[in-house]
């Protein structure tokens, strides 16, 4: 935490939780499910257009007109063996490519099974005069199939969390270790002969072949994009890298969500109320937090902004509160009035005292008022951070005999973070004064409290 122009304790601006700064790496570990980073959703009309022209959808769209009026089917549900190899011969598809086709065309109703025929469905044409929304849900059917078929849900999960390329050779060696994780568990754990092995072995490479097919046709779905990391290194096959497309992202968005977990967008929050803003500052980065403020602004006058930010701040955890005045900040002289409303609340006129004074304003800020304000920001880094960026940060232009004296003191503000605050200093201050007067008042704050 920095000191603003007036020594005092600064609010925290919006960043991604797990950093007590918005910049470091890592975090504490808070023992819950991994958090998905904020993406930002393309708008449908483009994701729209660039499912109408990905190659597999437009596959299996020649594929139904190929079958038309009618084909005979086997007791298995496929094309009889002649007719599939007449189609994609026609069609110029390697089996692969065909198979894919097939499956996608069936999914997404181009193609419609009854018994042991099969004709082209009533969404045949979807790519040509469909809507937007027809568009998408056909090509979301064709992800579900695409993804189940090939076991690939959990490849697609991990390059969302990722939020950026990944190597290949680094997502075949995770993909081949769950595979072979999984083979082994199937024998109970127990090692095979050296026959069995060797049969591993192979089995492993013939699932890094099909790995290797399963991707492109997902590159031709449009879920992913491959590329290389580096200009000109593609021909070495070193460097090749894998990254969700846009339409991949998307996809996978609407997957997770399904599934329960929360899934942050930028953008999506401007209809929503300030707790829910500030909720979602907590996984952005900069320039996203900056897009996703901007657009909650503009859904509502600076003097309902200001009141909304003020009641979420009231009711919110340390740091929310310290999010909920750096947006005020981009308000302005809008927000004074509410501001100064706030100064009668005891959980918020330390911070809006500072915030007042920062933006020109009369208002009386005591040594009360700042120590309090000192815990609160200390006890919203703790919300995420590592105790000992917390630690690093938290007044680094005081010296340590200074800081040695404010600490003594904490124990006396009544907050409910103040032992945790004082027991991380006490653990993780560098100077051995400023840590032992941390101990001495995280004792007696306990007494306090306990008492």
């Amino acid at each position: 935490m920095a000191t603003s122009r007036r020594n005092q304790p600064s609010r925290t601006t919006p960043g991604p939780r797990g950093t007590a700064n918005g910049n470091a790496q890592g975090g504490a570990d808070t023992g819950g499910p991994p958090r998905l980073p904020t993406v930002r959703l393309a708008p449908r009309e483009e994701l729209a257009a660039a499912a109408r022209v990905a190659p597999l959808l437009r596959a299996a769209r020649d594929v139904a007109r190929w079958v038309g009026a009618g084909r005979t089917l086997t007791k298995t549900g496929r094309l009889r063996h002649a007719d599939a190899l007449t189609a994609a011969t026609h069609l110029e598809l390697i089996p692969a490519e065909f198979d894919a086709a097939w499956r996608v065309a069936v999914a997404a109703r181009m193609l419609v099974l009854t018994g042991t025929r099969v004709e082209a469905g009533d969404r045949l044409d979807v790519l040509a005069s469909g809507t937007a929304d027809d568009v998408l849900a056909a090509w979301d059917s064709a992800l579900t199939v695409m993804l189940e078929a090939e076991d690939l849900d959990g490849m697609a999960t991990a390059l969302y969390t990722v939020g950026g390329p990944v190597r290949m050779d680094a997502l075949f060696d995770a993909y081949l270790a769950a595979a072979d994780t999984r083979r082994k568990g199937a024998r109970g754990g127990e090692p095979g002969p050296g026959g069995e092995q060797a049969a591993d072995r192979g089995v492993l490479q013939d699932e890094g072949a099909a790995l290797s097919v399963a991707l492109e046709m997902l590159a031709d779905l449009g879920v992913v994009e491959l590329g290389a990391d580096e200009p000109g290194v593609e021909e070495d096959g070193g460097a090749l890298t894998v990254t969700l497309a846009p339409l991949g992202v998307w996809g996978v968005h609407r997957r997770l969500r399904a599934q329960g977990w929360h899934v942050p967008v930028t953008g999506g929050r401007a209809r929503s109320d300030a707790a829910a803003l500030l909720a979602t500052l907590a996984n952005c980065d900069v320039e996203d937090g900056e897009a996703e403020i901007a657009s909650w602004l503009a859904g509502r006058t600076p003097r309902q902004a200001a009141a909304e930010l003020i009641s979420a701040a009231s009711q919110g955890s340390p740091g929310l509160r310290g999010a909920g005045f750096a947006v005020l900040d981009r308000i302005g002289a809008d927000a004074v009035v509410s501001v100064r409303q706030a100064l009668a609340d005891p959980v918020l006129r330390a911070h809006a005292a500072v915030w007042l004074h920062e933006h020109g304003e009369d208002v009386e800020l005591d040594r009360e008022d700042r120590a309090w304000l000192l815990v609160d920001l200390g006890a919203g880094l703790l919300e995420e951070a590592d105790p000992k960026d917390v630690v690093a940060e938290l007044l680094p232009d005081v010296p340590p005999d200074a800081q040695a004296e404010l600490v003594a003191g904490l124990w006396r503000v009544r907050h409910p973070g103040v032992t945790d605050l004082l027991t991380a200093l006490s653990d993780h201050h560098p100077d051995p004064s400023v840590a032992r007067a941390a101990r001495k008042a995280a004792f007696k704050a306990r007494s306090v409290s306990a008492s």
